[in-house]
């Protein structure tokens, strides 16, 4: 073992010796982001160290802990802007998790009687034979003089509880995200929500999309066990935190729904993911799956009740499930986008869609970029030119260090609509640049072209951050993706853009993002009178009503076995339309 220091957070740890930087980091709750995996490719996960009294600059999932090693991360570094959910629609709550109190003086069992029959016959239920854990407990609580309360899931008894009128339970609802999990906390008495708590998922550490995550399951003989380690780590230093906040026992939490992408489902509920890597990404089970907290080490009452919602198909998952469930059965024709590391996107009304996924991948949310970052302090989150002049505005108001995925759909607008890009997204000659301010942006470095985005001295490094050409080619295939796969699902459902009442942006990036300038580079389609509306974490309002209301879990159940999934890649039309649609102005012959 070697002794490991974080001088400014204040922190030191004992690691085995032959750990990386990476893990040291991650152990001590500070995972860094390994968009590539651990490779050594991506450079995101730069960190400064001193060994003694020399300070340089490592990739953290390269270079070995040593004795007395100090990496001088911040706190900041790793906190990241978390998306909570919008309104929960209109939903009666009714949840499958219930208390029923009895009083003592309703418990009278008659002479050679049993006790569980009386108990039955007061609560008028008819409910299943409860575990033999349950009633050994009830043999010892039954004449408790406050009563007893009766903790229902559906028809089951789950727990029984010695006290009086007052006792409440609790309930949680998450999503599991590639990135974040958020986390409610609900009163399952009242149905009122208590507390919201979020962190990065700590599974960011291993890899920043799903693809690497899987990889890293197959290629090593601990990888899955130590993936949902990481993950359900994430979740219960969630509820830690939410139940310190709001003064709540984590023995009341008797049910937590979860929802997250078909990756997300088998690493968190410990299932191989090998064939979703595999032709014919093939998912172990779409059902929704029930257990209990257990069996997956999550730290509320051992007995509670786990819902994972259904899966979709592919690589639509859980969440879109969700997202789909939070939206109204008002009949309207929607295209619904749930943008992400993976995007997924269903097309249809009430509860009968259509849905396809597109493999985006992470570069619109800053993995994968030169300058790329998570949307966390001292990231551009909006570009505006202007009279020849670049304006930032950089969460925290700090010097910029990076770009985050919404300014990097502004800025790639902004280089579209000024002529410094082509419709094919390629840097045009400087000299042809109306602004002279903006021709001096456009520089050759050992990589191509480049646009500085800041100057050396507005920037927290004081190196200029750039916006390369190699970058702009990645935000085009994302964009292209995600048009191509909209446009192609629009048409399998027999409709034309036009006949859409609407189109519905699910998830963090979709709610950051300038829509008008995503239409403008052609990642969102517009079509005449068909308004575009941002819905928030929508597959966490989907979570939290699944928590809430046994007839929403049966209309999800319902959703999913409906829903039809397109596998959208193997159209033979895909790729024509694909290349077509990495133009930056769909509308404009290429000008150069």
């Amino acid at each position: 073992m070697v002794s490991v220091e974080f001088p400014i957070i204040g922190k030191s740890i004992e690691i085995e010796k032959g750990s990386k930087i990476s893990d040291a980091c991650e152990k001590i709750g500070h995972p860094l982001n390994l968009v590539c995996g651990g490779k050594g490719r991506c450079g995101k996960c730069e960190v400064d160290i001193q060994i003694k009294g020399t300070t340089s600059t490592v990739l953290a999932c390269q270079v070995e802990v040593s004795d007395g090693l100090k990496v001088m991360i911040t706190g900041e570094e790793v906190e990241a802007q978390i998306l909570t959910s919008n309104m929960l629609k209109h939903t009666n709550p009714n949840p499958s998790t219930r208390i029923v109190h009895v009083k003592h003086d309703e418990l009278v069992t008659p002479l050679c009687g049993n006790d569980y029959e009386t108990l039955l016959s007061v609560i008028d239920l008819d409910l299943s034979q409860p575990p033999l854990e349950v009633l050994q407990k009830f043999s010892t609580i039954y004449h408790n003089p406050e009563g007893l309360n009766i903790i229902l899931y559906n028809d089951e008894i789950v727990d029984i509880l010695p006290g009086d009128s007052t006792q409440t339970i609790y309930g949680l609802a998450f999503d599991i995200g590639s990135t974040s999990v958020v986390g409610y906390l609900f009163d399952l008495k009242t149905y009122e929500q208590v507390g919201i708590s979020s962190r990065l998922n700590k599974q960011t550490s291993i890899g920043g999309d799903v693809i690497s995550r899987i990889d890293y399951a197959i290629s090593n003989p601990d990888g899955l066990r130590r993936l949902n380690k990481l993950v359900v780590e994430s979740v219960n230093e969630i509820i830690e935190n939410i139940c310190t906040e709001n003064n709540i026992d984590k023995n009341n939490i008797y049910q937590a729904s979860f929802c997250g992408n078909s990756t997300m489902q088998h690493l968190f509920l410990g299932l191989y993911p090998s064939n979703l890597g595999l032709k014919p990404f093939s998912s172990t089970t779409h059902r929704a799956v029930l257990t209990n907290a257990k069996s997956l080490s999550i730290n509320i009452n051992s007995k509670a009740k786990i819902n994972f919602l259904p899966l979709l198909g592919g690589f639509v998952g859980a969440d879109t499930a969700a997202v789909l469930l939070s939206i109204q059965n008002d009949d309207k024709n929607r295209l619904v986008i749930d943008l992400g590391t993976n995007g997924e996107l269903g097309v249809g009304k009430n509860n009968d869609y259509k849905v396809t996924s597109c493999a985006c991948g992470p570069a619109l949310e800053g993995a994968g970029l030169e300058y790329g970052m998570r949307g966390t302090k001292g990231a551009i989150e909006r570009v505006t030119i202007a009279n020849g002049q670049v304006f930032n505005k950089v969460i925290g108001g700090v010097k910029p260090q990076g770009i985050c995925g919404s300014g990097i759909i502004d800025i790639v607008a902004e280089l579209s609509e000024n002529n410094i890009v082509n419709s094919g997204g390629t840097f045009i000659d400087p000299s042809k640049i109306e602004e002279p301010e903006l021709a001096k942006r456009v520089i050759k470095t050992q990589k191509g072209k480049a646009f500085i985005i800041a100057y050396g001295e507005e920037t927290e490094s004081g190196e200029p951050l750039l916006m390369t050409q190699q970058d702009i080619r990645q935000v085009q295939l994302a964009k292209a993706a995600i048009y191509t796969g909209c446009l192609m699902l629009i048409e399998e459902c027999g409709l034309k853009g036009e006949d859409l009442e609407e189109i519905l942006i699910a998830g963090a990036f979709g709610n950051y993002i300038d829509i008008n300038k995503a239409q403008a580079i052609g990642m969102i389609p517009h079509f005449e009178n068909v308004p575009v509306y941002s819905i928030g974490n929508a597959a966490a309002t989907g979570s939290q009503i699944f928590l809430l209301s046994r007839e929403e879990q049966e209309e999800c159940i319902k959703l999913a076995s409906k829903a039809e999934h397109i596998e959208i890649a193997s159209n033979p039309n895909f790729v024509n339309g694909f290349i077509m649609n990495t133009s930056l102005k769909l509308d404009e012959e290429d000008d150069e």
